[in-house]
Order: structure tokens, then C-alpha cells, then sequence
């Protein structure tokens, strides 16, 4: 019994020991994923900042401001971020640029402390490459003749004119570089039925999916006076221009040439076929998301886009 007892003991103390030992590595690793997780929690909050401060400073310098103003790198802050420093810097021009902007910060370490380590260093870089849109979503159902005379005002003016202008949709003088007469089509995006239900659902809402330069898109001339337009009256909205337009009415095709924005002062679809028009304003835009094209014309509606993380990504 005695035996049995002295050696329970010493298992008692080789447990004891045993456990005091792994209890350090225990602890270190513990400590390891507590400090890495303030790391990276510090360092997805620099780069959410980051790149809100890239796009509003692209924003900014595209609609003529200074793009690497402090209100734009205010931003990279709201995330709760902290950053010691920010930098920005621009190549190209407003309308075909890239803003860079990057953040540098100390995140704090609590455990690593006890090693004489009190913060680690975290950097982050964002790039946003500003160019004309080469391809968009939620888009109106009417499509303009990019050749129209009030596409040329605008575009000559540097996308600065505010001329109000009224487009009469059929004008047998007018063939716009094709076969169909007339400077404005009904568009049907998904080739089906082109139901007036589906059309002025579109009008409201735009069409979901993406129109890219260079598609093809069926379509008809003219304005039918069952679709709903009085509600846009007022409202801003992303049209597509069309050039190449071939065949006749339901089987007329429109080639997609570029987009832009406008606000729809009125609407006339009602009377006479060659006295349906729309009253309409071009505007300067931006939109983020969409596709960017340095070939793509430019209508005064430039998308903003994310090029490049940590100069990982090609912005050139």
C-alpha cells in the first residue's frame, strides 16, 4: 500500500509538470491568434477605408474637383480606421486616370508586449481606374442614334452644355448611319417578346442585366403610347447610344456604341407617330461596378472602378 501510494505521487507530479509545460505554448498561441486577429481587424478596416477614399477622390477629380483633397482622404477613416499616414497620387486625365491611394498604421499588440514587440506595422493600397463605361447594367428601354445633332452639342461642349432638347422619335431624314429611319429606339434587351408589362418595367427600373459596347440589340422604331413614361419625368437615367442600325421595324437591330446619362425634362407619346418625342438633358455621370473600356467613346458618363489591390492588378 505504501508503494502504491508513493507512486501515485509521482504521477500526480508528472502530470504537474507535464501541464506547466505545455502550458506555454498554450499560452503563447493563444496570445498569437488574439494579436493576429486585432491585426487583421485593423488591417481590413485601412483597406475598407482605403478604397472608399480612392473611389471619392476619383469621383472628385472627375466631376472637376481636386481629387486628393483632404474631405476625399477624410474617408479612409470611417471605418474606424486610424492611419499615421495617407497618401494619393494621379496619372492620366479626369476622364481617363487612375487615383492611387494608400494608408499606413500601427496596430496595437498586447500580448507581443511581453516580448518587447508593442505594434505591428499594416499598409494598405488601393487604385481606382476611371474610363469611359464599356458595359452597364440598369439601363433605359429608349435608345438614342449616337449620331443625333444633340449628342454632337454635347460632346463638343466637354460635356459641359445644359441644353434642354426635344427628339422627335420617327424622322424619315434622318437615317443614322443605317437603313431605319428615325433617332430613338425602343430596345427589347433579351430578344423575347418585348411586352408592354416588360418595357415599362424597364422604363422604371432599367433593364438588370448588361448591355457591353459593340452588342447587338433588337429593337423598334417609334413610341407606342401605351408605355408609362410620366413617372421618369424629372428622374435622371443611363440610356445606351446605338449606331448601325439594320433592317425594319420589329426586326430592326440597334449596335450598342456607348451609354450616357440624362435627365428626362418631358415626354410627348401621344398623337402622330412624328410627333412623339422626348424632352431630355445631358448630364455628367459616374457609376461603379460596371466595366470599364479605354477604347469605349466617351458621353460624359465615366465608370469608377477598383483596378488594383496592394499593386496586385493591371491599371495601365
Amino acid at each position: 500500500m505504501r508503494v502504491r501510494k508513493h507512486l501515485t505521487s509521482d504521477d500526480r507530479g508528472s502530470i504537474t509538470v507535464l501541464f506547466a509545460v505545455a502550458l506555454v505554448p498554450l499560452c503563447l498561441m493563444t496570445a498569437i491568434v488574439i494579436d493576429g486577429g486585432r491585426v487583421w481587424l485593423d488591417r481590413t478596416r485601412l483597406q475598407n477605408g482605403v478604397e472608399a477614399g480612392a473611389v471619392a477622390a476619383a469621383r472628385a477629380w472627375n466631376a472637376g474637383g481636386a481629387s486628393c483633397a483632404s474631405a476625399n482622404l477624410a474617408i479612409v477613416s470611417s471605418d474606424g480606421a486610424s492611419p499615421t499616414s495617407v497618401t494619393c497620387t494621379v496619372s492620366g486625365t479626369p476622364t481617363r486616370g487612375v487615383v492611387t491611394v494608400s494608408g499606413t498604421d500601427a496596430s496595437p499588440l498586447h500580448f507581443a508586449g511581453l516580448i518587447g514587440r508593442s505594434s505591428s506595422r499594416i499598409t494598405a493600397l488601393t487604385s481606382v481606374r476611371i474610363a469611359a463605361v464599356g458595359g452597364l447594367s440598369h439601363l433605359w428601354p429608349f435608345a438614342l442614334c449616337r449620331d443625333n445633332p444633340a449628342v454632337a452639342t454635347w460632346v463638343n461642349s466637354g460635356m459641359t452644355s445644359n441644353a434642354i432638347t426635344t427628339i422627335t422619335f420617327e424622322d424619315p431624314n434622318v437615317q443614322c448611319a443605317g437603313s431605319v429611319s428615325g433617332n430613338w429606339s425602343t430596345l427589347d434587351f433579351n430578344a423575347g417578346s418585348n411586352s408592354t408589362g416588360e418595357t415599362n418595367d424597364w422604363i422604371l427600373n432599367g433593364f438588370t442585366g448588361t448591355v457591353s459596347v459593340g452588342d447587338v440589340i433588337q429593337g423598334a422604331p417609334g413610341a407606342p403610347s401605351t408605355l408609362q413614361v410620366t413617372p421618369m419625368i424629372g428622374k435622371s437615367v443611363l440610356m445606351p447610344l446605338y449606331t448601325n442600325p439594320r433592317m425594319q421595324g420589329a426586326n430592326a437591330v440597334y449596335t450598342a456604341a456607348g451609354f450616357a446619362q440624362v435627365k428626362v425634362i418631358a415626354a410627348s407619346f401621344s398623337g402622330a407617330n412624328a410627333k412623339r418625342s422626348l424632352t431630355i438633358q445631358f448630364q455628367k455621370g459616374t457609376v461603379t461596378g460596371s466595366s470599364v473600356s479605354l477604347s469605349a467613346p466617351d458621353f460624359g458618363l465615366s465608370s469608377i472602378s477598383i483596378c488594383s489591390h496592394d499593386s496586385q492588378g493591371v491599371c495601365s
